[in-house]
């Protein structure tokens, strides 16, 4: 099945803005039932944009493209698949509530209780709306759409390369940056209209659609990137992970499991959590107004 575009759009941005409204588990509802996630940023990218070429050569040959992704499933579930199949990912941002941001930008090491909160609950959360998309699409008689992350024999999970440090074959991150939701900033989180305090999500499916508009400059909303400034991310790092030189993955992945105990005996949780370098920081709300940012967040190259 195949939908005019625009149309295709706004079917999803809409049941994806719905769910995260209505849905009762993005609640933190262990502390005062307040929202997990805020209206969400919603992006589309098709299959075969030259960006996943470009993504092979940055993270890995083993990075899928949506297409790739959508192949396995297809492979795995048993469903017919065409040679011309088109393919596109939609990826979504889902800011964290600003309640949880201020608390844990007033912690200067520890993640705090809702953050950790969001950290646990809200990953449950992505999952069952991962899944409620995909759901809703095959509904719509996209029979090939899938969440490449959920499926075991898609997703390899986290592992650590020798060349990018932490990765995995299918970046939430860089599927968001693909579809134009944001660019990168020194510590390696995305920087977004909705800032950089947010999880991400993303999904498969057979539906074509044009490439966005987007940057060429990867950091085009960092601060340090555009005017040497700022780096207020890595005077918030606990772990000393981020610095000129950018974001030292293996440090900040030591310190982030190191705090699983403290977290486990003060909040009742298993789980890893910090988010010091998405609070507390310029880019934490929304793109900073860099004076080398041209109003469509490209590098002003007439400025010295």
């Amino acid at each position: 099945m195949l939908m005019d575009q625009d149309m295709f759009k706004d079917m999803v941005t809409k049941e994806i803005e719905r769910f995260v409204e209505e849905d009762e588990s993005n609640r933190l509802d262990k502390l005062d039932c307040s929202p997990i996630f805020q209206k969400p940023l919603v992006g589309f990218v098709p299959g075969d944009d030259s960006i996943f070429v470009q993504l092979k050569s940055v993270i890995g040959k083993y990075h899928m493209t949506p297409r790739e992704a959508m192949t396995k499933s297809a492979a795995i579930t048993g469903k017919e698949m065409a040679d011309d199949e088109p393919a596109c990912a939609i990826s979504f941002i889902l800011p964290i509530n600003q309640d949880t941001r201020d608390e844990n930008a007033r912690a200067d090491n520890m993640p705090t209780e809702r953050w950790v909160h969001t950290r646990f609950f809200g990953q449950e959360f992505i999952d069952k709306l991962e899944r409620h998309v995909v759901e809703f699409l095959i509904q719509q008689g996209f029979l090939l759409a899938c969440a490449p992350d959920l499926e075991k024999k898609v997703f390899n999970g986290l592992y650590i390369d020798k060349d990018v440090g932490w990765t995995s074959n299918w970046s939430h991150r860089h599927v968001a940056f693909a579809c134009g939701l944001g660019t990168f900033g020194l510590s390696d989180g995305l920087i977004t209209a909705a800032g950089k305090a947010h999880r991400i999500g993303s999904v498969v499916v057979n539906q074509r659609v044009d490439s966005p508009d987007r940057p060429e400059d990867i950091h085009a909303y960092c601060t340090f990137f555009q005017t040497g400034g700022c780096m207020k991310c890595a005077k918030r790092c606990p772990a000393n992970a981020i610095s000129e030189n950018g974001h030292d993955k293996n440090k900040c992945g030591e310190f982030v499991f190191s705090q699983i105990p403290y977290i486990r005996e003060t909040f009742g949780i298993s789980s890893y959590s910090c988010g010091m370098c998405q609070t507390g920081v310029p880019c934490e709300r929304g793109i900073p107004a860099n004076k080398t940012l041209l109003e469509d967040g490209r590098p002003n190259s007439n400025l010295a």
